[in-house]
């Protein structure tokens, strides 16, 4: 089954950024720090609206606490 584009892309993006959310924890950062530092890369990179920064970031904790498995 062919994957569609707009999946794959955020298959990527969250790839990118739980590499970003564990760097960030294991240099000691406080998770609220890191959902900010996530909130403006979010921002900045790929001008994500609101409601989809809160979906990615409730994806990014659940991959996290391994309630979901990314797979790229």
């Amino acid at each position: 089954m062919p994957e569609y584009a707009q999946t794959w892309r955020k298959k990527l993006r969250l790839k990118v950024l739980v590499d970003i959310a564990k760097d960030e924890l294991e240099l000691g950062r406080e998770i609220n720090q890191v959902y900010h530092t996530l909130e403006e890369e979010m921002k900045m990179r790929w001008k994500l609206v609101y409601s989809t920064r809160r979906q990615y970031l409730n994806d990014i904790n659940k991959i996290l606490t391994n309630q979901y498995v990314l797979v790229i």
